[in-house]
């Protein structure tokens, strides 16, 4: 079969690859599609992979084969990747919280990925795609649960005001969780001008470039005292202050985003005025189907954020668009079909 091989720091390579086998709980799929996540494009661009991993954990595809053991799957149905079984959604992460970031990168690609043209997963780990939704959209329920996660962890209550700051496709996703939970203003401070008009596409109550003014200065002009809750999902090097600085005494910063770098901080900006700091990372096996639920129910839009649907052989391409500055892409999404 035809699979993307990382091969070293920042080059993909289709070749062909082995034919996956089937273990006894395992479900063989004929993958339709899959998204390229950001920690995909960061383990790519900092070398976080050994040679010869493939990658690719946003998926969608048929069930092409099962185990012995797998009674609850049939041939031809459609599937998605899903949080497994494991209970509720305050189940602990998935890694213990001492790896280090290249360790967590490693373990994450230890079993090949889905940019492949057939991938093998364990059976517990998918959930069948609703008639209404599509493979091309289902692709994107895992950022999905990652937007979803993160503000149901977060203290949001009806008619709060919110900031989003980064406006990838977690931060898409999140502000329109945001909103869907109650926010009656959602903010959103994006550099990247394609990002910002879909932001606003999106129902954002006002959208900021930091490029060109204080964004804290922006917030208090349109607030007062702040935002009650700010989600910073950008991950760069004065984002974390901004959040901080963005939201009212009180208030509350959720970090979703993963940062390579130190980032500024001053820990008096927070402390005299009781801001809370909480991290949120991945989601909860129970969130899974709410996310989808969100997406057969249409409360949710995926499609405005697909930039390009590429095939397989053009992954590379895609890999380094998507890491150039200034890019128009938001998301783009690997088709087999």
């Amino acid at each position: 079969m035809r699979a993307a091989v990382y091969k070293a720091k920042g080059v993909l390579k289709v070749e062909d690859v082995p034919d996956p086998t089937v273990g006894p709980r395992d479900v063989l799929l004929k993958v339709s599609h899959c998204a390229i996540c950001g920690s995909d494009l960061h383990r790519y661009v900092h070398g976080m992979l050994r040679p010869g991993a493939i990658m690719g954990h946003e998926y969608s595809g048929t069930v092409a084969d099962t185990g012995a053991e797998v009674s609850e799957f049939r041939l031809g149905e459609r599937v998605v990747r899903s949080g497994g079984r494991r209970g509720p959604w305050t189940d602990p992460p998935p890694y213990p919280p001492r790896f280090s970031a290249k360790e967590r990168g490693w373990l994450a690609s230890a079993r090949p990925g889905a940019y492949a043209e057939y991938f093998v997963t364990d059976a517990d780990l998918l959930m069948r795609i609703p008639d209404t939704v599509s493979n091309l959209e289902a692709s994107l329920v895992e950022p999905l649960c990652v937007g979803l996660h993160a503000v149901r962890t977060s203290r949001i209550r009806l008619g709060d005001q919110a900031l989003v700051i980064g406006a990838g496709p977690i931060g898409l996703l999140t502000q329109q969780c945001a909103g869907l939970a109650g926010a009656s203003q959602v903010f959103v401070s994006e550099v990247n001008a394609t990002r910002r008009a879909l932001a606003a596409q999106l129902g954002a109550e006002a959208v900021f470039d930091p490029s060109q003014g204080s964004l804290e200065e922006e917030i208090l002009r349109r607030t007062a005292f702040g935002v009650d809750v700010a989600f910073e999902c950008a991950g760069a090097r004065s984002t974390f202050h901004e959040a901080v600085q963005a939201v009212r005494g009180a208030g509350q910063v959720i970090v979703v985003s993963l940062s390579w770098e130190p980032v500024y901080c001053l820990p008096v900006d927070w402390v005299a005025r009781e801001v809370e700091i909480k991290a949120v990372y991945g989601s909860r096996a129970g969130e899974w189907p709410i996310a989808m639920g969100l997406l057969e129910r249409r409360r949710v839009r995926v499609q405005p954020l697909i930039s390009k649907v590429i095939p397989l052989e053009d992954i590379q391409a895609a890999f380094q668009e998507l890491l150039r500055p200034g890019t128009e892409w938001v998301q783009a999404v690997v088709a087999f079909d």
